[in-house]
């Protein structure tokens, strides 16, 4: 009798087994897969190349397990199921790589590759060779991975062997650093960039070490009472670690008061609104007006875009309330946001993105003007993948 039953056990669960198992296979047939995962900010995998070669190598396998996998009907459910098993029950300090941290939040171990660094600042220093040929004054500043703001330590990013490798590459030029003035607070708890009202300190400190003749001068006199609120703002980390998470707010600076000088031209309050934008159009090639802000992008899938429309190859930012003075930014992501607060004490801001342009390509759309200003300024993402940077 009592084997009766254990056979008996056994067919039900094989049978609720096979039920389960059939159950997703149809619903996986019926629900259409989604063309992007969204809290992942990513296309799905395709369906791999089927052929004799890949079948034999097994990259079809490998490449289908992925495949399946991105279109597995609730996908994010089964995903926060997994991620509060691994850091929730089972205590561990991280999952696939993202960890949480209660002073900056969630995070990604970011490993400081030297060979890509090297790499990277090398490319950097052919473009900034190539311009300071043109009588430019060219600077350089490394914008740190939050980790290292942690409340506890975080293994990964060492902000001491990447300011070696890039300063000793870019030996000839000048170095900003701003590391020790930044704090974990000045970065979104989701995301790995930094809050725009957060770094006001950073940008006067880059406009006095790029002004050789009033280095002790107060260029942002500027108090945020009350932030610009954008919205909601639930970053990068947030779908990749797929547990709820409280949002973040993303805000913005409208304007900002520049102390007077002895310029009785310069100083008061710069409103943003008043500031001309235009933007390399990628289709027609093209500069075209454009927002510095721009609220359809904050409800895209990246609402980071927010600033300065994001991935931008060439975007022109115009103070005629200042004495004619230029500089030229090229940067990443972070530079999105950094580049408005600049604007206080230029002319003209020419924000240059070389993921997206190629650095000989540059000049088919804009002129150097002698004696003006040059930064480069990006964040470890950029410098550890030294292939996107096109010089």
């Amino acid at each position: 009798m009592d084997k009766t039953k254990q056979n008996l056990r056994e067919i039900f669960t094989g049978f609720i087994f096979i039920i389960f198992i059939g159950l997703f296979f149809v619903l996986n047939i019926i629900i259409p897969a989604p063309d992007v995962l969204v809290a992942e900010r990513r296309i799905p995998a395709k369906f791999p190349d089927f052929s004799l070669n890949t079948i034999a190598s097994g990259s079809f396998m490998s490449k289908f397990d992925d495949y399946a996998a991105d279109r597995f009907v609730y996908r994010d459910t089964f995903r926060a199921i997994h991620s509060f098993f691994v850091l929730d029950v089972y205590r561990q300090s991280d999952i696939s790589g993202l960890y949480r941290d209660k002073e900056i939040g969630l995070g990604e171990f970011r490993k400081t590759d030297e060979i890509a660094y090297r790499l990277s600042s090398e490319k950097i220093k052919r473009a900034a060779d190539a311009l300071a040929g043109r009588d430019l004054n060219v600077y350089y500043s490394l914008i740190p991975d939050k980790s290292i703001y942690g409340s506890s330590y975080i293994p990964g990013f060492d902000l001491t062997v990447a300011q070696d490798i890039i300063c000793d590459v870019l030996s000839d030029y000048t170095y900003i650093d701003i590391a020790d003035m930044l704090t974990g607070s000045a970065y979104y708890k989701t995301d790995l960039h930094w809050n725009q009202t957060k770094i006001t300190h950073i940008a006067d400190f880059l406009l006095r070490s790029m002004d050789d003749n009033n280095k002790e001068k107060t260029y942002i006199d500027f108090t945020l009472d009350t932030p610009n609120a954008a919205g909601d703002f639930y970053g990068l980390y947030t779908g990749q670690i797929a547990l709820k998470t409280k949002p973040d707010i993303l805000t913005y600076v409208s304007a900002i008061n520049t102390p007077i000088s002895d310029d009785e031209n310069s100083g008061g309050l710069l409103d943003f609104s008043n500031l001309k934008i235009t933007y390399l159009n990628e289709v027609t090639l093209e500069l075209e007006d454009g927002v510095l802000y721009d609220f359809e992008r904050f409800e895209g899938i990246d609402p980071y875009d927010f600033y300065l429309r994001g991935p931008q190859p060439l975007v022109i930012i115009e103070n005629d309330s200042v004495p004619s003075r230029e500089l030229y930014l090229f940067r990443d992501s972070f530079g999105s946001s950094l580049a408005p607060l600049l604007i206080s004490s230029y002319s003209k801001i020419t924000v240059i993105d070389l993921r997206y342009i190629h650095f000989s390509l540059i000049e088919m759309f804009i002129e150097y003007t002698p004696g003006s200003d040059v930064l480069f300024i990006y964040g470890s993402q950029i410098l550890n993948n030294p292939s996107v940077l096109q010089t």
